[in-house]
């Protein structure tokens, strides 16, 4: 018995031609008789019967005729017949360059396998397969032609593995569908989504994700966190859709609550600035300096009034308390002031480390 390694049995497999040798011996016909009814060669009947010939349409139709059984039926046996046949031969299709890029994706699978999205204790030839089905490509290797021109240009970025980039792009494209909304983005409700969001970040008791979400939903943008991988050191994913929404992809890279929360208003920032094309898909890879400065000023004004924030500085004062009561004014949570003033380097980055949050994945 040969079976696949993916635990196939070719033997369980019944060629089409299997059905008419039943039918031709339950009703006493011989295979020449057939022939003389559908118009083929008795050489094609007995071809087809061992396996060694599909059903065409032209047989299916005239084996409506012979036997009374619908050609619907006779097609229909045929392309389930092709169809496990491709799948028995599955394990066989794996190229040198999946196996290649399989072993970049070791993380993904890990994932993958604890999210319940694949199987766990596949063979490393039954987990390209899951991978296929999963992101939804037929050839793994071919992920890394799915990574934008021009992503990660900078000489700056080798720890980039375009395999592991493909694979987490799939994943961002994968958790924006199905959700659809009914909203387009509309920049001059920039304030309204903001202080949104400000609220979300300062209440004790909020299931951030699923908040983020709803919220977004109404101002016209799909959200959602997706885990990140060694490989693909992205900022974040952005899309435009032809409905005039956006898709919005964050990881939780940084760790840092103060981090994470300037990464999704920074992100905001290339929407409102237009770095989005309609058709183009954006990965902040930080490449790009002057969107990268635009959408850190958007950040940084956003989250903390310019004005105001000078005016906290010329004062002096960087106590807990006085830090504390400022972000109070912005409606912020006090570890984004103290997050700008440390990378301002106005502040050492051990200075209030307990009031510093920090963010895990959990699946």
């Amino acid at each position: 018995m040969e079976v696949k390694k993916t635990g196939i049995s070719r033997d369980l497999i019944i060629h089409p031609g299997e059905t008419i040798a039943d039918l031709l011996e339950e009703r006493g016909i011989t295979q020449s008789e057939l022939a003389a009814r559908t118009d083929v060669s008795p050489a094609y009947v007995s071809n087809v019967i061992a396996g060694k010939k599909d059903i065409s349409v032209n047989f299916a139709f005239a084996l409506e005729y012979a036997f009374g059984v619908p050609k619907s039926f006779w097609l229909n046996l045929q392309a389930n017949y092709d169809a496990e046949l491709l799948n028995a031969n599955e394990a066989q299709t794996i190229t040198e360059e999946e196996k290649t890029a399989r072993e970049s994706l070791k993380d993904v699978v890990k994932y993958l396998r604890k999210t319940g999205k694949i199987p766990v204790g596949e063979k490393k030839a039954a987990s390209i397969i899951s991978l296929r089905k999963v992101l939804q490509i037929s050839n793994i290797a071919n992920l890394k032609n799915i990574v934008p021109v021009g992503a990660f240009r900078m000489a700056a970025k080798p720890a980039v593995d375009p395999y592991v980039l493909g694979a987490w792009i799939r994943l961002c494209q994968l958790a924006g569908e199905n959700r659809g909304i009914d909203t387009s983005f509309n920049e001059k409700k920039i304030d309204e989504l903001t202080d949104e969001i400000k609220e979300i970040m300062c209440s004790r008791d909020a299931n951030i994700q699923r908040e983020l979400q709803e919220i977004m939903a109404e101002y016209g943008i799909i959200f959602s966190i997706v885990r990140n991988f060694r490989g693909a050191p992205v900022q974040g994913y952005i899309s435009r859709k032809n409905d005039g929404a956006y898709q919005m992809v964050l990881t939780i890279r940084g760790s840092y609550a103060d981090i994470f929360w300037f990464s999704l208003f920074h992100e905001l920032g290339h929407i409102f600035n237009g770095d989005i094309g309609k058709t183009a898909r954006f990965i902040d890879d930080g490449c790009n300096r002057a969107q990268e400065a635009a959408a850190d000023l958007f950040a940084q004004n956003k989250l903390i009034s310019q004005a105001a924030y000078m005016e906290f500085l010329s004062s002096g004062d960087f106590s807990i308390g006085s830090i504390t009561a400022f972000a109070r004014t912005q409606k912020v949570m006090p570890y984004i002031v103290i997050g700008r003033l440390q990378k301002e380097k106005r502040l050492d980055y051990r200075c209030f480390s307990e009031y510093k949050l920090r963010y895990k994945w959990s699946e």
